[in-house]
């Protein structure tokens, strides 16, 4: 009975009776869900307006960033290429200017090596052709060539040096050696500057890069200057040469003492005097006569000292001296009488 009891319909109305308090909280329900939704909708209604300005102010500054930096290195890549560009366009200018003054010094050395070649005209080659009498400077012998530029002079003088030598008296090759060297020195028409000192090739081989430079400083110093004042053609020329007293062996042989050890050679005295063209320059103010002393130096004369001659008379005269005795074992002195006292 119990059983039944539990079991019966009467239960029922408990279920309904939770139904329908269960529906009243449904109509609670129903009419707090309106309430609901009013809470909802104000969290929804701003969340559409706001999720989307929001959205839309993210992607609008993330735009604008990304392309601001892009901006940006654009415009510090600009300057660092063009300062790169700038500086590659100095480099390869000071290059190119470096090497053009490279090839500057090498052509100006390459042409003044071939000057002083043809001005020193010492035939190391040898050339069996030894005794030739064409025109222009390739006139040479045995032992000389002749200078760089020669005038009709110093054509006639080289090729009575070659007859000399052909005849191979020694009075005779002493004193064209002097001639041409004369006429080449003292010349300063065929000069290009004071770099090109004419007849280095009859100096004394030893001295040869001493009287050189010593001429560059002295003697040759002030041509650069004639050639801009007067003009390379208005300048010195000798005109003629002769002989004012007759060439001759000394008694003793000449003795060089500034190589060591000191050589000592046979010597010839050789006095001559000569003429200029007609100039604008002061003729006045060059040599006109010298007095030489050419050695034998094993078969190739050449010139061991020369002196302005009025400056050996005075010498001559204050010491009571002839130019005879002057002659007669002629040694070597110092440096100045090396490369003689001559004014140009």
């Amino acid at each position: 009975m119990s059983l039944d009891q539990e079991t019966k319909r009467p239960a029922r109305p408990k279920q309904s009776s939770r139904r329908s308090s269960s529906r009243r909280p449904s109509k609670q329900s129903s009419n707090r869900t309106p309430k609901k939704s009013l809470k909802q909708a104000p969290k929804q209604a701003p969340k559409q307006p706001v999720e989307q300005p929001v959205e839309q102010f993210a992607e609008q500054p993330s735009e604008q960033l990304s392309e601001q930096p892009a901006r940006k290195t654009v415009r510090t890549r600009k300057p660092d290429s063009a300062s790169k560009q700038k500086q590659r366009k100095i480099n390869n200018i000071l290059m190119s200017v470096l090497l053009g003054i490279t090839a500057i010094t090498i052509i100006a050395l390459i042409v003044n090596t071939v000057r002083v070649v043809k001005a020193s005209g010492v035939d190391n080659a040898g050339s069996e052709n030894s005794m030739s009498s064409d025109t222009g400077n390739s006139m040479k012998n045995d032992l000389y060539r002749i200078g760089n530029n020669p005038t009709d002079v110093e054509k006639e003088y080289f090729q009575k040096l070659t007859d000399a030598i052909k005849g191979g008296n020694s009075e005779e090759i002493a004193e064209a050696v002097v001639y041409n060297f004369v006429s080449d020195y003292f010349t300063w028409t065929n000069k290009d500057g004071n770099y090109e000192v004419g007849g280095l090739q009859y100096i004394y081989a030893e001295k040869y890069s001493k009287f050189e430079e010593w001429n560059r400083w002295y003697n040759y110093s002030n041509l650069d200057l004639y050639i801009s004042q007067y003009g390379r053609e208005n300048l010195p020329q000798v005109k003629e040469i002769t002989t004012e007293k007759p060439t001759f062996r000394t008694e003793e042989d000449f003795t060089v003492l500034s190589v060591d050890p000191a050589q000592t050679y046979p010597c010839y005295q050789v006095q001559v005097a000569w003429t200029y063209e007609p100039t604008d320059v002061n003729i006045a103010d060059f040599p006109n006569r010298m007095r030489f002393q050419v050695v034998d130096h094993d078969g190739r004369f050449e010139i061991v000292e020369f002196y302005d001659m009025p400056s050996v008379e005075e010498w001559e005269a204050a010491n009571g001296v002839s130019d005879s005795s002057t002659s007669d074992g002629t040694t070597e002195t110092d440096d100045t009488a090396e490369t003689g006292e001559s004014e140009g």
